[in-house]
């Protein structure tokens, strides 16, 4: 375990990580439910209202797809920089950089615990 962050401190980080895990995974799962259910049954608001060949109702559809897709995707990073973080914590490597092996902010990891790499290293696309 690095010397910046105590044993507290690292239950602290864990129970983030394992917290955000389960939001993430679940607002994932919906929003996949969602996608699923646009393209089953073609529509998720009032049929009544729908239709089909209005270019307006075909946009939004798009739309609300394309977001879903985004959101599924963007959870699925998060999420894997999760695992990661939490490897690293089975792997008693947890808070260094996986760029350099520095030690990551104490104060950047209680605000981001899945944070791979410093800030500055971030920056640089790292």
């Amino acid at each position: 375990m690095p010397q910046h962050i105590s044993d507290d401190q690292m239950a602290a980080l864990k129970q983030q990580l394992l917290d955000e895990k389960a939001r993430l995974e679940s607002e994932r799962d919906a929003y996949r439910g969602d996608d699923r259910s646009d393209t089953e049954e073609g529509e998720t608001g009032d049929i009544a209202d729908y239709d089909p060949n209005d270019p307006a109702d075909e946009a939004s559809n798009l739309y609300d797809r394309d977001r879903n897709r985004a959101t599924v995707e963007n959870a699925n990073r998060i999420l894997a920089k999760i695992g990661r973080a939490l490897q690293k914590m089975d792997e008693g490597t947890y808070g260094l950089s996986d760029v350099d092996g520095a030690p990551i902010p104490l104060e950047r990891l209680q605000a981001l615990p899945y944070a791979l790499a410093t800030v500055a290293q971030e920056e640089q696309g790292y």
